[in-house]
């Protein structure tokens, strides 16, 4: 398996989980977590060596990693919600990079990379989205997961947010959200603002043998629609014509 690896969703507390950069467990580094895409540090991964900025608001965890006897994991995240398992590194010395104080890492082993996820793997994130990617499937609908994250226009619910869609259908050029509770109005609002920006988007609320269909005009209106099945959506039957009885005498 190549690096670096997409981490399952249900595993990544196994590799990393603590809201600073740094986790510590039992006194000891576990892991370090980079955001190679963030506007006030640069952080930059490769298979080879790592620069992870210095954050000066955590004293006790950067001593324990210029301490550290024993290499830890590293993974990295962007943008979307996914987050890739580099392997483990060990720290080699502070440097300076893009005028920021940084760990210098040095590649040590694959560590977990028996846990990740096989490049071009697709992990979905619910039950209900696995069904409707084996409805696709069925239906010979082409389709990506997840496939990118937009920097959408700030509004009054949503001010300055990033937004992954769930699905991407080529043939229509459709954004597609898959929704099982009712939908919130961030969620609708995240659709609207999406539509602001010329894509055309679409929210199923339920599964694919019923569902609710919302659509966003480029005017940004709303529309909701209810179809019986995915086949039906694809297929929709013209109305039938009903049949009068007579009496016969």
């Amino acid at each position: 398996m190549s690096r670096p690896a997409l981490i399952p969703h249900n595993l990544k507390a196994r590799f990393h989980n603590k809201g600073c950069c740094i986790d510590v467990r039992n006194g000891h580094v576990h892991a370090i977590k980079a955001n190679t895409n963030n506007r006030n540090w640069h952080n930059v991964v490769t298979k080879t060596k790592a620069a992870i900025a210095i954050n000066k608001r955590t004293p006790r965890e950067n001593a324990l990693v210029f301490n550290a006897k024993k290499p830890f994991h590293l993974v990295s995240f962007g943008c979307g919600a996914d987050t890739y398992y580099w392997g483990r590194y060990t720290f080699k010395k502070k440097k300076f990079y893009e005028g920021q104080q940084c760990f210098e890492l040095e590649f040590v082993d694959t560590g977990y990379l028996h846990q990740c996820l096989p490049a071009g793997a697709v992990q979905t994130r619910s039950r209900l989205e696995e069904r409707w990617m084996d409805a696709f499937h069925v239906s010979s609908t082409e389709h990506t997961y997840e496939p990118a994250t937009l920097k959408l226009p700030t509004s009054e619910l949503l001010p300055d947010k990033e937004y992954t869609p769930d699905v991407w259908l080529p043939k229509t050029s459709t954004f597609v959200e898959i929704k099982g509770p009712p939908p919130s109005d961030e969620e609708l609002e995240k659709c609207r603002l999406t539509t602001s920006l010329g894509f055309k988007i679409q929210m199923f609320h339920g599964g694919p043998d019923g569902f609710d269909c919302y659509d966003w005009a480029e005017d940004g209106k709303r529309s909701k629609t209810h179809h019986a099945s995915w086949y039906r959506y694809l297929h929709p039957g013209g109305s039938r014509k009903r049949r009068k009885i007579h009496n016969v005498a």
